[in-house]
Protein backbone atom coordinates (compact mmCIF):
# COMPACT_ATOMS: atom_id res chain seq x y z
CA UNK A 1 0.00 0.00 0.00
CA UNK A 2 1.27 3.62 -1.01
CA UNK A 3 0.70 6.84 0.21
CA UNK A 4 0.54 9.92 -2.31
CA UNK A 5 0.42 13.30 -0.98
CA UNK A 6 -1.19 16.02 -3.12
CA UNK A 7 -0.44 19.42 -2.05
CA UNK A 8 -2.62 22.41 -3.23
CA UNK A 9 -0.56 25.56 -2.50
CA UNK A 10 -3.37 27.63 -3.65
CA UNK A 11 -4.86 26.52 -0.35
CA UNK A 12 -2.24 25.90 2.31
CA UNK A 13 -3.56 22.44 2.84
CA UNK A 14 -2.27 18.73 1.77
CA UNK A 15 -4.66 15.55 2.10
CA UNK A 16 -3.25 12.00 1.58
CA UNK A 17 -4.41 9.93 -1.25
CA UNK A 18 -4.10 5.92 -0.18
CA UNK A 19 -3.88 3.41 -2.30
CA UNK A 20 -3.68 -0.23 -2.47
CA UNK A 21 -4.90 -3.35 -1.37
CA UNK A 22 -7.12 -2.94 2.00
CA UNK A 23 -6.90 0.68 1.78
CA UNK A 24 -9.79 1.54 3.86
CA UNK A 25 -8.03 0.35 7.04
CA UNK A 26 -6.72 3.25 7.15
CA UNK A 27 -9.87 4.99 7.72
CA UNK A 28 -10.38 5.00 11.38
CA UNK A 29 -6.23 7.16 11.60
CA UNK A 30 -7.89 9.06 9.29
CA UNK A 31 -11.08 10.03 11.24
CA UNK A 32 -8.97 10.46 14.31
CA UNK A 33 -6.87 12.99 12.75
CA UNK A 34 -9.97 15.13 12.02
CA UNK A 35 -11.24 15.09 15.30
CA UNK A 36 -13.31 16.64 17.02
CA UNK A 37 -15.85 14.57 14.80
CA UNK A 38 -19.61 15.15 15.90
CA UNK A 39 -21.00 12.15 13.26
CA UNK A 40 -20.43 10.62 10.41
CA UNK A 41 -22.92 10.30 7.49
CA UNK A 42 -21.87 7.66 4.55
CA UNK A 43 -23.06 8.30 0.92
CA UNK A 44 -23.09 5.61 -1.23
CA UNK A 45 -24.34 4.64 -4.58
CA UNK A 46 -27.00 1.87 -3.87
CA UNK A 47 -25.41 -0.05 -6.58
CA UNK A 48 -21.86 -0.67 -3.80
CA UNK A 49 -24.11 -0.91 -0.97
CA UNK A 50 -22.12 -3.91 0.64
CA UNK A 51 -18.38 -1.50 -0.29
CA UNK A 52 -20.35 0.99 2.15
CA UNK A 53 -21.65 -1.14 4.66
CA UNK A 54 -18.28 -2.69 4.96
CA UNK A 55 -16.65 1.22 5.34
CA UNK A 56 -18.90 0.99 8.48
CA UNK A 57 -18.21 -1.94 9.82
CA UNK A 58 -14.45 -0.69 9.54
CA UNK A 59 -15.41 2.24 11.55
CA UNK A 60 -17.63 0.90 13.57
CA UNK A 61 -19.86 4.22 12.92
CA UNK A 62 -21.89 6.25 10.46
CA UNK A 63 -25.30 6.61 9.27
CA UNK A 64 -26.21 5.04 5.58
CA UNK A 65 -27.20 8.11 2.96
CA UNK A 66 -28.58 5.78 -0.41
CA UNK A 67 -27.87 7.27 -3.90
CA UNK A 68 -29.62 5.99 -6.58
CA UNK A 69 -27.46 5.19 -9.52
CA UNK A 70 -26.57 6.93 -12.95
CA UNK A 71 -25.86 10.78 -13.95
CA UNK A 72 -29.84 11.41 -13.26
CA UNK A 73 -28.84 11.72 -9.46
CA UNK A 74 -26.43 14.63 -10.23
CA UNK A 75 -29.29 16.77 -9.30
CA UNK A 76 -30.49 19.65 -7.61
CA UNK A 77 -33.43 17.80 -6.03
CA UNK A 78 -30.88 15.40 -4.59
CA UNK A 79 -28.76 17.31 -3.71
CA UNK A 80 -31.94 18.86 -1.37
CA UNK A 81 -32.74 15.30 -0.55
CA UNK A 82 -29.17 14.55 1.04
CA UNK A 83 -29.30 18.39 2.81
CA UNK A 84 -32.57 17.52 4.45
CA UNK A 85 -31.28 13.73 5.82
CA UNK A 86 -28.23 15.61 6.85
CA UNK A 87 -30.53 18.31 8.52
CA UNK A 88 -33.21 15.88 10.22
CA UNK A 89 -30.31 13.42 11.44
CA UNK A 90 -28.49 16.39 13.42
CA UNK A 91 -24.96 16.92 11.50
CA UNK A 92 -23.40 19.72 12.23
CA UNK A 93 -20.14 21.68 11.20
CA UNK A 94 -18.32 19.02 13.17
CA UNK A 95 -20.04 15.83 11.15
CA UNK A 96 -17.82 14.12 8.22
CA UNK A 97 -19.51 12.72 4.82
CA UNK A 98 -17.75 9.80 3.85
CA UNK A 99 -18.63 9.35 -0.12
CA UNK A 100 -18.50 6.01 -1.08
CA UNK A 101 -19.37 4.91 -5.05
CA UNK A 102 -17.77 5.99 -8.49
CA UNK A 103 -16.92 9.59 -9.92
CA UNK A 104 -21.06 10.56 -9.68
CA UNK A 105 -20.77 10.24 -5.98
CA UNK A 106 -17.61 12.09 -5.51
CA UNK A 107 -19.21 14.97 -7.53
CA UNK A 108 -22.12 15.22 -5.88
CA UNK A 109 -20.97 14.28 -2.55
CA UNK A 110 -18.58 16.55 -2.62
CA UNK A 111 -20.82 19.67 -3.40
CA UNK A 112 -23.43 18.49 -0.67
CA UNK A 113 -20.32 18.99 1.78
CA UNK A 114 -19.32 22.18 0.00
CA UNK A 115 -23.09 23.67 0.60
CA UNK A 116 -24.05 22.31 3.85
CA UNK A 117 -23.46 25.16 6.71
CA UNK A 118 -21.16 26.59 4.49
CA UNK A 119 -19.27 23.28 4.26
CA UNK A 120 -18.52 20.11 6.17
CA UNK A 121 -15.14 17.97 5.94
CA UNK A 122 -15.40 14.78 3.62
CA UNK A 123 -13.71 11.57 2.85
CA UNK A 124 -13.48 9.79 -0.57
CA UNK A 125 -13.90 6.14 -0.62
CA UNK A 126 -13.50 5.40 -4.67
CA UNK A 127 -14.57 2.57 -5.89
CA UNK A 128 -14.75 2.38 -9.47
CA UNK A 129 -11.15 2.56 -11.51
CA UNK A 130 -12.62 6.18 -13.33
CA UNK A 131 -12.92 7.85 -9.79
CA UNK A 132 -9.64 6.00 -8.61
CA UNK A 133 -7.70 7.88 -10.97
CA UNK A 134 -9.26 10.90 -11.80
CA UNK A 135 -13.04 11.69 -10.64
CA UNK A 136 -11.93 11.69 -6.47
CA UNK A 137 -8.86 13.68 -7.14
CA UNK A 138 -8.65 17.72 -7.29
CA UNK A 139 -11.62 19.18 -5.46
CA UNK A 140 -14.19 19.36 -7.92
CA UNK A 141 -17.43 18.91 -7.15
CA UNK A 142 -20.49 19.02 -9.61
CA UNK A 143 -24.19 18.75 -10.35
CA UNK A 144 -26.00 18.84 -13.95
CA UNK A 145 -28.96 21.14 -14.58
CA UNK A 146 -31.14 19.39 -17.13
CA UNK A 147 -28.68 18.33 -20.13
CA UNK A 148 -26.14 20.49 -19.14
CA UNK A 149 -23.17 18.47 -17.39
CA UNK A 150 -21.68 19.82 -14.14
CA UNK A 151 -22.74 23.50 -14.79
CA UNK A 152 -23.68 23.78 -10.99
CA UNK A 153 -20.52 23.81 -8.77
CA UNK A 154 -17.23 24.44 -7.04
CA UNK A 155 -13.87 23.30 -5.64
CA UNK A 156 -14.49 21.39 -2.21
CA UNK A 157 -11.08 19.49 -1.05
CA UNK A 158 -11.74 16.06 0.65
CA UNK A 159 -10.06 15.26 3.62
CA UNK A 160 -8.61 12.37 2.55
CA UNK A 161 -9.30 9.87 -0.98
CA UNK A 162 -8.95 6.24 0.00
CA UNK A 163 -8.21 4.57 -3.24
CA UNK A 164 -8.74 0.60 -2.41
CA UNK A 165 -8.03 -1.73 -5.39
CA UNK A 166 -9.67 -4.55 -3.68
CA UNK A 167 -13.09 -3.33 -4.97
CA UNK A 168 -11.75 -3.26 -8.59
CA UNK A 169 -11.94 -7.01 -8.57
CA UNK A 170 -15.58 -6.52 -8.60
CA UNK A 171 -15.91 -4.28 -11.70
CA UNK A 172 -16.75 -5.78 -15.06
CA UNK A 173 -14.13 -5.47 -17.54
CA UNK A 174 -15.93 -2.83 -19.44
CA UNK A 175 -15.90 -0.17 -16.41
CA UNK A 176 -12.21 -1.08 -15.68
CA UNK A 177 -11.83 -0.10 -18.92
CA UNK A 178 -13.85 3.22 -18.59
CA UNK A 179 -11.78 4.21 -15.93
CA UNK A 180 -8.51 3.23 -17.74
CA UNK A 181 -10.25 5.97 -20.80
CA UNK A 182 -9.17 8.41 -18.48
CA UNK A 183 -5.53 7.30 -17.58
CA UNK A 184 -4.91 7.38 -21.27
CA UNK A 185 -5.59 11.03 -21.46
CA UNK A 186 -3.67 12.14 -18.82
CA UNK A 187 -0.33 10.24 -20.53
CA UNK A 188 -1.53 11.06 -23.57
CA UNK A 189 -1.21 14.97 -22.30
CA UNK A 190 1.09 15.28 -20.17
CA UNK A 191 3.50 11.79 -19.90
CA UNK A 192 4.80 9.99 -23.23
CA UNK A 193 6.79 7.56 -20.92
CA UNK A 194 3.71 6.65 -19.04
CA UNK A 195 1.89 6.52 -22.48
CA UNK A 196 4.33 3.79 -23.91
CA UNK A 197 4.14 2.14 -20.37
CA UNK A 198 0.62 1.71 -20.81
CA UNK A 199 0.74 0.31 -24.23
CA UNK A 200 3.21 -1.75 -23.11
CA UNK A 201 1.14 -3.32 -20.00
CA UNK A 202 -2.23 -3.06 -21.03
CA UNK A 203 -3.00 -7.11 -20.71
CA UNK A 204 -1.72 -6.98 -17.35
CA UNK A 205 -4.32 -4.25 -16.47
CA UNK A 206 -6.97 -5.65 -18.25
CA UNK A 207 -6.43 -8.98 -16.01
CA UNK A 208 -6.32 -6.65 -13.04
CA UNK A 209 -2.71 -7.38 -12.40
CA UNK A 210 -2.14 -5.74 -8.20
CA UNK A 211 1.39 -4.87 -8.88
CA UNK A 212 0.78 -3.47 -12.59
CA UNK A 213 -2.70 -1.16 -11.17
CA UNK A 214 -0.97 -0.01 -8.47
CA UNK A 215 1.98 1.19 -10.39
CA UNK A 216 -0.75 2.87 -12.96
CA UNK A 217 -2.69 4.25 -10.40
CA UNK A 218 -0.05 6.22 -8.20
CA UNK A 219 1.60 8.00 -12.08
CA UNK A 220 -2.10 9.30 -13.21
CA UNK A 221 -2.66 10.51 -9.18
CA UNK A 222 0.81 12.11 -9.54
CA UNK A 223 0.06 13.52 -12.95
CA UNK A 224 -3.13 14.59 -11.94
CA UNK A 225 -2.01 16.19 -8.65
CA UNK A 226 1.10 18.24 -10.55
CA UNK A 227 -1.47 20.02 -12.34
CA UNK A 228 -3.67 21.05 -9.68
CA UNK A 229 -1.20 22.32 -7.70
CA UNK A 230 -0.19 24.87 -10.49
CA UNK A 231 -3.99 25.54 -11.19
CA UNK A 232 -6.15 24.96 -8.63
CA UNK A 233 -8.72 26.56 -10.24
CA UNK A 234 -9.01 25.98 -13.77
CA UNK A 235 -7.84 29.00 -15.46
CA UNK A 236 -5.38 27.22 -18.12
CA UNK A 237 -3.03 24.12 -17.16
CA UNK A 238 -5.84 22.19 -15.30
CA UNK A 239 -7.98 22.20 -18.58
CA UNK A 240 -5.25 20.10 -20.21
CA UNK A 241 -7.32 17.18 -17.98
CA UNK A 242 -10.37 17.87 -20.21
CA UNK A 243 -8.89 16.56 -22.96
CA UNK A 244 -11.52 14.35 -25.15
CA UNK A 245 -14.29 16.29 -22.55
CA UNK A 246 -15.63 18.97 -25.21
CA UNK A 247 -17.24 16.56 -27.23
CA UNK A 248 -16.97 13.44 -24.62
CA UNK A 249 -19.53 15.90 -22.69
CA UNK A 250 -21.34 16.65 -25.73
CA UNK A 251 -21.99 13.21 -26.62
CA UNK A 252 -23.43 12.08 -23.06
CA UNK A 253 -25.99 15.09 -23.30
CA UNK A 254 -27.34 14.57 -26.86
CA UNK A 255 -27.79 10.79 -25.61
CA UNK A 256 -29.55 11.33 -22.51
CA UNK A 257 -26.64 10.05 -20.81
CA UNK A 258 -27.26 6.58 -23.07
CA UNK A 259 -23.55 6.95 -23.31
CA UNK A 260 -21.67 6.76 -20.38
CA UNK A 261 -18.90 8.94 -19.54
CA UNK A 262 -15.94 6.85 -20.35
CA UNK A 263 -17.35 5.75 -23.95
CA UNK A 264 -17.75 9.36 -24.33
CA UNK A 265 -14.23 10.94 -23.84
CA UNK A 266 -12.86 8.06 -25.33
CA UNK A 267 -15.28 9.18 -28.40
CA UNK A 268 -13.99 12.88 -27.41
CA UNK A 269 -10.18 11.89 -27.34
CA UNK A 270 -10.02 10.65 -31.40
CA UNK A 271 -12.47 13.28 -32.57
CA UNK A 272 -10.47 16.30 -30.83
CA UNK A 273 -7.61 14.87 -31.94
CA UNK A 274 -8.48 14.66 -35.89
CA UNK A 275 -10.38 17.76 -35.62
CA UNK A 276 -7.28 19.52 -34.80
CA UNK A 277 -4.93 17.56 -37.07
CA UNK A 278 -2.90 15.70 -34.33
CA UNK A 279 0.04 13.58 -35.70
CA UNK A 280 -0.63 11.10 -32.47
CA UNK A 281 -4.31 10.79 -33.35
CA UNK A 282 -3.29 7.10 -34.82
CA UNK A 283 -1.55 5.74 -31.45
CA UNK A 284 -4.32 7.21 -29.06
CA UNK A 285 -6.96 5.65 -31.33
CA UNK A 286 -4.80 2.25 -31.55
CA UNK A 287 -4.59 1.96 -27.26
CA UNK A 288 -8.62 2.72 -27.16
CA UNK A 289 -9.59 0.27 -29.66
CA UNK A 290 -7.13 -2.48 -27.82
CA UNK A 291 -9.65 -1.95 -24.77
CA UNK A 292 -12.24 -1.99 -26.65
CA UNK A 293 -13.60 1.50 -26.38
CA UNK A 294 -15.37 3.39 -29.08
CA UNK A 295 -13.96 5.44 -31.26
CA UNK A 296 -16.35 6.82 -33.55
CA UNK A 297 -18.78 9.31 -33.23
CA UNK A 298 -22.48 7.84 -33.63
CA UNK A 299 -23.83 8.79 -37.13
CA UNK A 300 -27.12 9.85 -35.55
CA UNK A 301 -24.97 12.70 -33.64
CA UNK A 302 -23.72 15.29 -36.18
CA UNK A 303 -21.93 18.31 -35.52
CA UNK A 304 -25.26 20.35 -35.78
CA UNK A 305 -26.42 18.00 -32.87
CA UNK A 306 -23.03 18.64 -30.68
CA UNK A 307 -22.24 21.70 -31.58
CA UNK A 308 -24.99 23.85 -29.13
CA UNK A 309 -24.12 21.87 -26.48
CA UNK A 310 -20.42 22.03 -26.72
CA UNK A 311 -21.10 25.74 -26.85
CA UNK A 312 -22.12 25.46 -23.32
CA UNK A 313 -18.81 24.01 -21.87
CA UNK A 314 -17.26 26.00 -19.35
CA UNK A 315 -13.69 26.23 -20.88
CA UNK A 316 -14.90 28.33 -23.64
CA UNK A 317 -14.11 32.66 -23.34
CA UNK A 318 -14.63 35.20 -25.88
CA UNK A 319 -17.48 32.69 -27.94
CA UNK A 320 -14.73 30.33 -29.02
CA UNK A 321 -14.56 26.96 -28.22
CA UNK A 322 -11.94 25.94 -26.25
CA UNK A 323 -10.27 22.46 -26.79
CA UNK A 324 -7.17 20.41 -24.79
CA UNK A 325 -5.42 17.96 -27.51
CA UNK A 326 -1.71 17.13 -26.98
CA UNK A 327 -0.35 17.68 -30.55
CA UNK A 328 2.68 15.31 -29.68
CA UNK A 329 2.46 12.40 -27.15
CA UNK A 330 2.97 14.34 -23.63
CA UNK A 331 2.85 17.71 -24.58
CA UNK A 332 -1.14 19.63 -24.39
CA UNK A 333 -1.90 22.23 -25.67
CA UNK A 334 -5.31 24.60 -25.55
CA UNK A 335 -6.65 25.39 -28.96
CA UNK A 336 -10.00 28.30 -29.58
CA UNK A 337 -11.80 27.09 -31.69
CA UNK A 338 -14.12 29.48 -33.74
CA UNK A 339 -17.87 27.48 -33.90
CA UNK A 340 -18.47 29.30 -37.50
CA UNK A 341 -15.72 26.74 -39.10
CA UNK A 342 -17.04 23.65 -37.53
CA UNK A 343 -20.68 23.82 -38.87
CA UNK A 344 -21.88 22.27 -41.15
CA UNK A 345 -21.88 23.86 -44.92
Amino acid sequence: MRTSLVSIPAIKREYPVIIGQGAIAELPRLLKSLEPIDGVFIVFDVNVREHAERVRTVLGEGSLVSVSPGEASKSLKEVQRILRKLLDDGASRQSVLINVGGGMITDLGGFVASVYMRGIRCIHVSTTFLGIVDAAIGGKTGVDLDETKNIIGHYHHPSAVIDDTDFLSALSSHHLCEGFVEVIKIAAMRDAAFFSFLEEHVEEILRKDAATLEQCICRAVELKASVVEGDERDQEERMFLNFGHTIGHALEAASSFGISHGEAVSIGMVAEMRLTRSSEADRVCALLQKIEMPTEIPQKYGIETLLPLMLHDKKNTDAKIRIAVPRVLGKGELLHLDPVTLKPR
